[in-house]
């Protein structure tokens, strides 16, 4: 029943044959819907092109990530799964508001993006997908995610960017409690069945503001590749360095020769 519903939406949506970033091999990419970030699938992994974005960057851009010391926050997807099989040092963790940052929960370290409890300059690279429009006090993380980088490293992550409009927020903290400027919004959440509420709509400002935070320069590559199935909405994928005053970096000259569309900010 699950080969025919999809067999179904194929036809009415459209297929095409192409390669696959996560399965590393020629696969079809069927449309299950008319939203591609979301319907644009494999039909191997079932990956979406997100997930398939950030995958191609780390190959083209961090071509090592697989040797790298590797945090990633809140990891899940088919794109999560292939970095942890293949990475040799991967630290994934996700934020419980009952357990304390650094214990673990049900098998998983919990960590707060804004308060972590890793030593300075611990990661060569960090992975986000989809998950700083989420956080409270963003400065505050990025702040946390240049500390724990080491000199060199990168951030390596993927978020909705409205480039074509400034920094929205639509909720802020107050005190113990969560004061909404909109109408309460929320994403899917691999941990909760209730979703992550929807705190920033990230736009043109957004590299001035990690750089201001944390020091990084922000690049953005945006990629539509149809026969690597990355194609759709909010499917750029952003490199933030932290610098390496010493210039022995371990992704020293990753970014040249980016095809990036949105130079490097905050210089």
């Amino acid at each position: 029943m699950r080969l025919l519903s999809m067999s179904l939406k194929a036809l009415r949506y459209g297929m095409s044959v192409g390669w696959c970033p996560i399965c590393e091999k020629r696969t079809v990419f069927y449309k299950r819907g008319s939203w591609l970030r979301d319907d644009l699938r494999c039909l191997r992994c079932q990956s979406i092109p997100r997930f398939r974005g950030i995958i191609h960057v780390l190959q083209a851009y961090v071509p090592n990530w697989r040797d790298l010391h590797i945090h990633e926050s809140s990891p899940g997807g088919a794109s999560s799964a292939k970095i942890l099989r293949e990475c040799r040092r991967c630290t994934q963790t996700y934020y419980f508001p009952d357990t304390p940052p650094g214990t673990f929960k049900d098998g998983h370290r919990c960590e707060d993006l804004e308060k972590q409890t890793f030593p300075d300059e611990t990661f060569d690279l960090i992975i986000t997908q989809d998950v700083l429009e989420h956080i409270l006090d963003p400065a505050a993380a990025f702040a946390e995610v240049a500390r724990t980088l080491k000199p060199g490293g990168c951030h390596v992550f993927t978020l909705p960017w409205y480039y074509w409009k400034g920094t929205v927020l639509r909720a802020v903290r107050n005190g113990n409690e969560i004061r909404h400027l909109a109408e309460p919004e929320f994403h899917g959440n691999p941990i909760d069945p209730h979703g992550s509420l929807v705190v920033t709509e990230w736009g043109w400002d957004m590299s001035d503001f990690i750089y201001r935070a944390s020091g990084m320069t922000t690049t953005v590559i945006r990629i539509v590749d149809r026969y690597r199935g990355i194609d759709g909405e909010f499917v750029e994928v952003f490199i933030s360095r932290k610098p390496d005053n010493s210039r022995r970096g371990i992704n020293k000259g990753v970014l040249a020769g980016s095809r990036a569309f949105f130079a490097q900010s905050g210089t």
